[in-house]
Formats: C-alpha cells, sequence, structure tokens
C-alpha cells in the first residue's frame, strides 16, 4: 500500500499550494469507484489527480520534489508514471476497522502483477480475481483499477461488484458530498476521526489529540489552481468540545502571528489567510493563500535548510 499511500500524501500536500474560484454545482462519485463501496462505508475521500497535476502551481512543485524511494522503486519496476497514468484515487471507510483505496488510470495489469510476485507476496483466488497480500493489507488487480486495504476490505469491494448495480450511499454522506463544491480535486465527508488521523501518521500534542476524541464526522474540499482555496468542518460531540478546539486553534494563530510579525512578515502574510470559527458543535476553517507567497516561502525554507 505505500506507494498509494505516497501518492495520496503528494496529491493531498500539492494541494494545499493554490485554487482559484469555485463553481456552485456539487461533485460526484464517479461510477467507476461508487460500485465497489459497500452499504456500510462511513466516509470517502476524493483524489482527482489528474486534475490536481493539470494545476500550474502542482506543476511548478512537483518539479521540485523527489519520489520516495519505495515509490520510486514501484514506478521503475512497473513502468507506471504517476504524473500521466494515474487519474483519480478514492479511499473509502468501511465501518469502523476496514478501508479501501480504489486507485484509477492507465495501469499495465501484468507488470504490476510480476512486480508483486518479483516482491515475493503471496497470492490466491477470490470471486475469480486474484489477490496479493502484504503483511494484514491486500491488492486487488482489475482492468485499470487497483484495490487495497485490509484484507476484509479488499474482499467486501470485490463483494459489492458481484451484485447488480450500485448501492446507494447513506443519505447523511450523500447530503454531506452536496455540500462540497464542484471543481475540487481533493475532497472528503465522512465519518473520520482522530483515530483515523493516527492510522494515517498524523499525530499532534496530547492535548490536542485529547480534545480531538470527540471529533464525528466532517468534510473537506481543497481545488487547486494559482492560489490555494479551501475549506474544512468538523462536527463534535457536544457544542463545548467544539469551542474549546476552536479557541486552541485561534490562539495558536495568535501566538504564531506574534512570534513571526517582524522576524518573517511573509509568513505573518499567509497566516492571515487561515480563519476559524465554530457554531453550535460545529467547527469552520477556511484557507486562502496566495501561490505566489507559498512559493515565496517555500524558497525560503529551502535557503534556511542549505
Amino acid at each position: 500500500m505505500k506507494w498509494v499511500v505516497g501518492l495520496s500524501m503528494i496529491a493531498i500536500t500539492m494541494g494545499w499550494m493554490a485554487t482559484a474560484t469555485i463553481p456552485a454545482s456539487p461533485v460526484s462519485i464517479d461510477q467507476t469507484s461508487l460500485k465497489f463501496l459497500p452499504p456500510e462505508t462511513v466516509g470517502v475521500a476524493v483524489i482527482d489527480v489528474a486534475g490536481l497535476l493539470n494545476a500550474p502551481l502542482v506543476q511548478d512543485s512537483l518539479k521540485k520534489v523527489p519520489l520516495p524511494p519505495n515509490f520510486q522503486q514501484f514506478v521503475d519496476g512497473t513502468g507506471i508514471n504517476p504524473q500521466t497514468d494515474i487519474d483519480k484515487v478514492t479511499v473509502a471507510k468501511i465501518g469502523q476497522k476496514d478501508a479501501i483505496v480504489v486507485v484509477q488510470g492507465r495501469i499495465d495489469k501484468l507488470k504490476v502483477e510480476q512486480f508483486l510476485k518479483d516482491k515475493g507476496k503471496q497470492a490466491d483466488a477470490y470471486l475469480g480475481q486474484t489477490i496479493y497480500y502484504d503483511n494484514d493489507s491486500a491488492i486487488a488487480l482489475l482492468d485499470n483499477v487497483v484495490l487495497l486495504g485490509q484484507v476484509d476490505g479488499v474482499k467486501k469491494a470485490l463483494d459489492q461488484i458481484q451484485l447488480p448495480g450500485s448501492s446507494p450511499l447513506r443519505s447523511d454522506l450523500t447530503a454531506a458530498i452536496q455540500t462540497i463544491d464542484a471543481g475540487n480535486q481533493v475532497w472528503a465527508v465522512g465519518e473520520f476521526s482522530i483515530n483515523d488521523l493516527g492510522t494515517a501518521g498524523v499525530r499532534g500534542p496530547a492535548p490536542v489529540v485529547e480534545m480531538l476524541k470527540a471529533l464525528q464526522s466532517g468534510t473537506y474540499q481543497m481545488r487547486v489552481d494559482t492560489d490555494i482555496h479551501a475549506r474544512a468542518t468538523g462536527t463534535f460531540a457536544d457544542q463545548d468540545s467544539a469551542k474549546n478546539v476552536a479557541d486552541l486553534v485561534k490562539g495558536a494563530l495568535a501566538i504564531a502571528k506574534l512570534q513571526v510579525a517582524k522576524q518573517q512578515p511573509d509568513l505573518l502574510h499567509a497566516l492571515d489567510g487561515i480563519q476559524v470559527s465554530n457554531s453550535g458543535t460545529t467547527i469552520t476553517m477556511t484557507v486562502s493563500e496566495s501561490g505566489d507567497l507559498l512559493k515565496k516561502l517555500q524558497g525560503v525554507r529551502t535557503a534556511l535548510l542549505k
């Protein structure tokens, strides 16, 4: 799974570097991904890799970002170029334990299978498909689609495509998707909790982690062009939890602004582009940044590291 996780992280990281005006109509899940999502799906995240990579700011940034060694090994072994051959990555949280990743693009099934065999991955047949195992994870290869995730999650996805037609998503997920504007290359909705962030490798100070345990669900959307425009919402178990987290974030931003006001005015401008508000049990964070400013800050950081 490391190569897809790596791709997802690159896409998300690059996405935090630009966007323009967002059209008003909502997004939707493509039918290819939808047919793999079982009724137990409680959260969905989508990365339009092709759209993201077409953004001018992302194209500039990718020239400076080397691929991780494990990811480069996969590219060399399969001939798949993530910048031209991967179109979309859809991540689904199934129940509270399982998850699957659906990768779409121009994927040479035979080359990927040979790569997995060369790596000594064990395989067996399931519903007419071959599943390759990597410890507690599994990978299944279909025509121009790769499924991967926990073993049970991948099997549930393969079970789902045996059924006639696509099962409808839960009504709350459908309603949340309607709040996501079209044109966003990265978006997510559903029951993504602090435990999911920990699984994805996101860490933070203990008090923050403790507060975020009350996080129940949320949405995230981001569009990339030459500037950045992103919006995230989080719904908490109660109003006090939402207020405490919002106050903590606002306080951290205020302290950061005081610390950099004189020494790094450009960074101060970037911090001014982050706004946090709360109402009832919901927190909303918006980010609006200049792509030129972010590139300038990246240049300063690079110079300091030399």
